[in-house]
């Protein structure tokens, strides 16, 4: 038996979702379509380019297991193409080139393949899907240079390098375009994930399970005309699948939201920023333990008495917010000034994007989904996680802050949002998006909400807050 080895990014990896339309990436599909002399292993990971992927346990499995015979499957794209130091790769450049997209799927997987005697194949990443029909360049994955990030069509590098070294490639951006194109945009919003159940909450990067299957088919229909030598014959003759296999998630729990917020009646605004308290906070209206105030150039919030927290499947905070569309891409950013803090693994402060807010309400339940540019796990000092997330109850950390904090300290954060999710960055440390890949339109699938928050025992002041539309 040959083993059908798959490395990329979320276009391909597993999920495990309480979306009403999951996301399931075409990987997972692959099997469906091959006969059961080839095994696929699906090592892909959300928000992973070809250059962050290299620093994942997974990596490391791939070199340890591929064997001869065996065929390696690549699907980046979507994450090289991003503006950050940890995952970038310039879209231009041959395979020869240092620092190139090309350069990173030749060195790190197609000559590590071929070493083992295994058979590579390029995938071309799939389309973001348009919602009107209209296709722009990032949709198709043609970036421009932008400061030292050096941009490219990358899906053009990939037909490059497959042609001069006679590597299979598979034109999955082609073929998605096409069929998106001969569908038009309401049908193929079916084919993508639905974080709630209405279709305004549409994912355009990431497929459900109809349209995960599509791509698999489409993807080993195409290897199957390559006539690729020991695997193209092992693809079953199948039909196009149909709509039948959408299926929506039967534990889905629709949230009744109401996002005409009114405007607090205790906390004065700062420019375009409301405040408010929300969440796990002491009961009863009683506000005293909170601060929220405009101050020069920016806010203070400050949180006293163990008034609130952050867990993972609750959390209560005092926070300035404004209200985006969902749709809107931006760059969020502020300078955080810690006046002092207590060391506690449910205090934190910075920055935060989340798809619900509330007005000065208690309630003890789980709340919705958030990316948060913010210090976490204080009691770990110089370890601490420096950002993270919520999605379905569970929550995202990322890597841990060297030096800890200092109070009397000012640090830089950061919110990028991208078609795809979110970068953090928090500090002098390089931007973190493993993980933070997804939208925040589970609850409020038209607005995100923006803002510098506190929880539990901290006293903060944001300065320098800028709020940019890319």
């Amino acid at each position: 038996m040959s083993t059908l080895w798959v490395v990329g990014d979320s276009t391909l990896s597993p999920f495990n979702d309480k979306f009403y339309y999951p996301r399931y990436g075409y990987g997972t599909m692959l099997n469906q379509y091959l006969d059961n002399t080839i095994e696929v292993k699906n090592l892909a990971l959300s928000g992973r380019s070809s250059k962050s992927f290299l620093s994942e346990p997974e990596y490391g499995q791939l070199l340890g297991g591929m064997r001869e015979g065996d065929y390696l499957l690549i699907g980046f794209g979507h994450n090289d193409e991003k503006m950050e130091e940890q995952r970038h790769t310039a879209g231009k450049g041959g395979y020869m080139d240092e620092g190139s997209f090309a350069n990173s799927l030749y060195v790190n997987y197609y000559l590590k393949a071929k070493e083992a005697g295994c058979t590579t194949i390029l995938c071309t990443p799939i389309v973001r899907r348009t919602p009107d029909g209209k296709w722009t360049s990032d949709m198709l994955h043609i970036t421009s240079d932008q400061d030292k990030f050096v941009g490219g069509d990358y899906p053009d590098a990939i037909r490059t390098m497959g042609s001069e070294l006679n590597i299979p490639v598979v034109d999955m951006t082609s073929i998605t375009k096409e069929l998106y194109d001969k569908m038009g945009p309401d049908n193929t919003a079916k084919l993508h994930a639905w974080p709630s159940d209405k279709a305004s909450s549409v994912d355009n990067t990431h497929t459900n399970i109809w349209g995960g299957r599509v791509n698999a088919y489409l993807c080993l229909n195409e290897i199957k005309k390559l006539a690729v030598p020991g695997l193209s014959e092992h693809v079953l003759d199948a039909e196009f699948p149909s709509e039948d296999y959408l299926e929506s998630n039967p534990e889905y729990i629709p949230v009744v939201f109401d996002a005409n917020l009114k405007d607090s009646v205790y906390w004065k605004p700062y420019e375009q920023w409301k405040g408010t308290v929300f969440g796990d906070i002491p009961p009863g209206g009683d506000f005293s333990h909170f601060t929220l105030e405009p101050v020069e150039n920016g806010v203070h919030i400050a949180v006293r008495d163990n008034a609130g927290k952050i867990s993972a499947v609750t959390d209560g905070i005092a926070m300035y917010y404004t209200t985006v569309p969902s749709g809107v891409n931006f760059t969020f950013s502020a300078k955080v000034t810690l006046n002092d803090y207590f060391m506690n693994d449910q205090v934190s402060f910075g920055l935060m994007v989340r798809d619900d807010c509330y007005i000065d309400m208690q309630t003890p339940q789980g709340l919705g989904d958030f990316v948060a540019a913010a210090p976490f796990h204080l009691t770990r000092n110089n370890s601490l996680d420096k950002c993270f997330a919520r999605k379905n109850s569970n929550l995202f950390l990322g890597p841990a802050v060297c030096g800890g904090l200092e109070k009397g300290k000012t640090y830089d954060c950061r919110i990028i949002s991208s078609n795809d999710g979110y970068s953090l960055f928090f500090g002098d440390d390089e931007a973190v998006t493993g993980g933070f890949d997804f939208r925040l339109t589970s609850i409020d699938p038209d607005h995100v909400y923006a803002g510098m928050f506190v929880s539990r025992n901290a006293d903060v002041t944001f300065t320098d807050i800028k709020l940019e539309f890319n």
